[in-house]
């Protein structure tokens, strides 16, 4: 028997999620129990929960509760891409057999989850230790990802104009979390030096990038020494759509609590600052949106969107 759509109406009901790992709102949570099992999951392959940054490893130990040991025991960790983000950035944004970069490759996760899911991938980052690590992690399954030890400043000397199809980032947060003593860490410089450099290996890649391909950026506010937001995310977005992109969409990503409880009351307290516990996603798109149907296949059709 058919509905007045034509639909069989003891068909069991597939929802957007059938299609898109979740519904493609612009608020996605974290904390949801599905998404934390596909967490687990992915975070069981990839195995890199910050081993390899002992400079914030040293700066957690200034919170109530922390314990070294839970590093060992995989408890607590340090800010590591969610791999569930990544995996739907790709399944949204790319197609199979794509090339994706990333210039500031400072864990496992994106090039580990774009490789294990036929995109090949190619990274830059600053840190040998870290560079090693990552590419023993994705040697081990024998991916198609490599990583080089470089600034992204130098990505002309390894990556061609025009021969990438995605570009997913999460630059550091300024001097949020400080990764090394390296002078070209952009963790260890001025805000003003930060901002420079920021934007001079943003909006170089833009020419790495092939034209109706889209790049993430996924970035989040930092405070500044009189507690005034430093404006990441609007510089972000400025620097990107100056140099040529499309500001496509804007994802709220819900994280987990964490530390906030233990945080958030002294700091509403003494200065009221609300505690911040999202990330931005922010989605840009390089070329003419119209084409955007040629080069993306079709994730639900058109006869399922009513049900």
């Amino acid at each position: 028997m058919q509905d007045i759509f034509g639909n069989n109406i003891f068909e069991e009901k597939r929802t957007m999620s059938n299609y898109f790992g979740v519904a493609p709102f612009s608020v996605l949570n974290t904390v949801d129990g599905i998404w934390q099992k596909r967490k687990r999951e992915w975070n069981s392959l990839i195995n890199d929960i910050g081993q390899e940054r002992p400079k914030v490893l040293s700066g957690l130990e200034s919170f109530r509760g922390f314990n070294r040991e839970n590093i060992n025991n995989k408890t607590l960790s340090v800010s590591i891409l969610d791999a569930v983000l990544v995996e739907l950035m790709i399944k949204w944004f790319t197609e199979k057999g794509f090339k994706t970069f990333d210039p500031f490759a400072g864990d496992t996760v994106f090039g580990f989850v774009s490789s294990y899911l036929k995109r090949s991938f190619i990274g830059i980052e600053l840190r040998q230790e870290q560079v090693d690590f990552n590419q023993a992690q994705v040697d081990k399954f024998e991916l198609p990802a490599k990583y080089i030890c470089d600034t992204g400043e130098n990505m002309d000397s390894h990556i061609s104009d025009k021969s990438i199809d995605f570009i997913f980032s999460c630059p550091p947060y300024a001097d949020l979390e400080k990764y090394s003593d390296l002078k070209d860490d952009l963790s260890n410089m001025s805000h003003n030096d930060f901002f420079k450099m920021l934007k001079k290996i943003l909006q170089n890649a833009y020419k790495k990038l092939k034209d109706n391909r889209f790049a993430v950026i996924v970035i989040g506010e930092v405070r500044d020494k009189n507690g005034a937001y430093i404006q990441l995310v609007p510089k972000v977005i400025r620097y990107m759509t100056n140099v040529g992109y499309l500001y496509y969409n804007e994802i709220i990503l819900i994280n987990s609590a964490g530390t906030l409880p233990l945080r958030a009351g002294k700091s509403m307290n003494s200065g009221r600052k609300i505690g911040k516990r999202h990330q931005n996603v922010l989605v840009f798109y390089k070329g003419d949106p119209k084409e955007i149907k040629n080069n993306f296949t079709v994730l639900m059709p058109k006869n399922e969107y009513y049900k």
